[in-house]
């Protein structure tokens, strides 16, 4: 009787992470379908990818932050690639994805805005304040045992660091010259207490040009997309074979865009117009799985043969696009949304780690000490993100139809969002 009631029970259990794993994968069976058709935007993986990103940025930082491997990423794959380049440009494909839906679902372009300013913002001004007023503090003290001269004013102050900092162009990267005893000192970068934010101000800079498109009706003649996708891939692939104009170079490339879109960042916005393109060619594109399986491999291939940026950032978006509408791990919204707010904490925590002597430096020296680094380093920055999201983010995003629809019952989700 006991083995018949072990053996339901094992049968039962199986029954049920068949049932599980069907649920996560249950669209794969439906290949060939177009991505208008696929797309499900309450079951599918974009949150725990986005996750996914951020801790892959974790990992890269982890190596000159803690000073592993020599403080270079052992992971690099490609000319100037690595795998935090890889979770950026990860970013900015779903970004484009959904922001684009997020204007077509908009009231109007400046509705389009201020959502795009609550989902961006709070977290960013919380990463100040708690560098200016938490962690550097905490350091302040570590190094001079007392607090004495910390909230002084001058040029590299707590107080410049939010005035300078505040509208995303990060203007000054350290406070009072601290982090000196730290392994990422010793590197050739620029000293700095979060080095992660630097892609937000062209993040926000796609979000005027989409707001920009469709104020001036483009969005709807989508080929006019497909024409700027085209420019920003021409500049991308210029800039990288051709060293730009200066004086010791006079026939070097000239600035194409404006200047808050210069030539070494087109590759962001390629890849952030492209991830547009999905949107608004939806009803075209096919999610094949034999196609996402070949674009996978594709980007192994460009990876290791060269052409990553030319062809395999495209095979990449595919994968990408693919894979978040195919699988279903909804269940990792489940706790809410910690993906934004872990990739704008991490550094910064990461920092105070080394502060403390949890580096190569110190306790956390060798192979085992990189492991140890690099989990706790993903989990601390992963509860900040849960902290972010909870005690912020999802209350700013409330205000995302104004303050006349507070009392209605609204999804926080950075999705629909």
């Amino acid at each position: 009787t006991s083995l018949t009631i072990v053996s339901d029970m094992t049968s039962r259990c199986n029954t049920e992470i068949m049932k599980v794993s069907l649920r996560n994968f249950k669209t794969l069976s439906n290949a060939g379908g177009l991505l208008d058709d696929s797309f499900d935007t309450k079951e599918n993986a974009l949150m725990a990818v986005r996750w996914g990103f951020a801790v892959l940025v974790i990992v890269s930082h982890s190596f000159p932050l803690g000073h592993y491997h020599g403080g270079s990423e052992v992971f690099s794959f490609a000319p100037y690639e690595d795998l935090g380049g890889l979770a950026v440009a990860g970013f900015f494909v779903l970004s484009g994805f959904l922001i684009t839906r997020s204007y077509q679902s908009s009231k109007s372009v400046w509705s389009f805005l201020w959502k795009r300013f609550l989902r961006i913002m709070p977290a960013f001004w919380l990463s100040l304040l708690l560098v200016a007023f938490v962690f550097g503090p905490i350091a302040w003290v570590h190094e001079h045992q007392h607090l004495t001269g910390y909230f002084t004013f001058g040029t590299d102050s707590p107080w410049r660091y939010i005035k300078v900092n505040f509208f995303l162009t990060i203007n000054q990267w350290n406070i009072h010259g601290l982090l000196g005893a730290t392994p990422f000192a010793k590197t050739s970068h620029a000293l700095a207490w979060n080095g992660s934010l630097w892609t937000l101000i062209y993040e926000a800079r796609c979000y005027i040009l989409v707001a920009i498109l469709g104020a001036l009706g483009l969005l709807r003649h989508r080929w006019t997309v497909i024409a700027l996708t085209i420019l920003f891939y021409g500049v991308m692939i210029l800039n990288s074979v051709t060293p730009p104009v200066s004086a010791m170079n006079p026939n070097g490339m000239i600035q194409v865009f404006p200047a808050w879109v210069p030539n070494a960042q087109a590759n962001l916005f390629f890849l952030f117009f492209l991830g547009s393109c999905f949107a608004l060619f939806s009803d075209r594109i096919v999610m094949s799985d034999k196609w996402g399986l070949a674009a996978i491999i594709g980007c192994g291939v460009f990876v290791r043969y060269g052409g990553w940026q030319e062809i395999g950032f495209p095979l990449f978006a595919y994968s990408l696009m693919w894979f978040t509408t195919r699988v279903n791990l909804s269940w990792f919204e489940k706790f809410g949304d910690p993906s934004y707010g872990t990739y704008v904490l991490a550094f910064p925590i990461q920092m105070m780690l080394a502060e403390f002597g949890y580096s190569d430096f110190g306790k956390f020296d060798g192979p085992i000490g990189m492991i140890e680094f690099m989990v706790l380093s993903v989990v601390l920055s992963t509860l900040a993100g849960y902290f972010s999201w909870h005690i912020l983010e999802k209350h700013a995003l409330k205000f995302k139809n104004g303050v006349r629809h507070l009392g209605t019952r609204q999804n926080a989700s950075s999705v629909s969002a």
